[in-house]
């Protein structure tokens, strides 16, 4: 099962790293036409001014969900440089508990809200459709943090040690 769990965490941030760059592609290329059609042409599409910041979003949220799986997340962890090991173990698994809960009820949330705007704005309300996969994959993440069978790769490539400053981000 662990196997399984790696390769589909795998799997999960290969796509989110392909996805996160054809995005960010789509985003600078509408903003370029825009900013050419509009000088060259006087002629501005307002659909692509309304994609951009959908896509903005769509970025933040998958780079957060690439953050949270390198363990590289906001998290408010003082109490947790103060305990010993074990307990900060423990801590971690009881806050990746409550990141889970969070989650899945946020998830239940964001189907609810994907329903209401695909009633209301048709096809371009499947734009929200971010919301719930973002709460799905961050459970998950959530879940693996939980039963600490996916190390980050900072850990994996430097057991038991913090990155360097310098290091570069996973």
């Amino acid at each position: 099962m662990i196997r399984f769990l790696r390769k589909i965490d795998h799997g999960l941030a290969m796509a989110e790293k392909a996805l996160a760059v054809t995005l960010f592609f789509a985003l600078v290329a509408s903003i370029a036409v825009n900013i050419v059609a509009r000088n060259l042409f006087q002629v501005s599409f307002q659909y692509l001014l309304e994609i951009g910041p959908a896509l903005v979003l769509w970025l933040a949220l998958i780079g957060s969900t690439l953050a949270l799986r390198a363990n590289r997340h906001i998290r408010i962890e003082l109490v947790l440089r103060f305990c010993p090991p074990h307990l900060a173990i423990l801590a971690g698994r009881v806050c990746g508990l409550f990141g889970m809960a969070i989650m899945a009820v946020l998830g239940y949330g964001a189907l609810e809200f994907v329903t209401n705007e695909v009633a209301i704005f048709g096809a371009r309300g499947w734009l929200a459709v971010v919301f719930p996969a973002f709460f799905t994959i961050a459970f998950f993440r959530f879940f693996t943090q939980v039963l600490a069978v996916i190390p980050s790769e900072a850990e994996a490539l430097h057991p038991g040690s913090e990155p360097a400053a310098g290091d570069p981000a996973p």
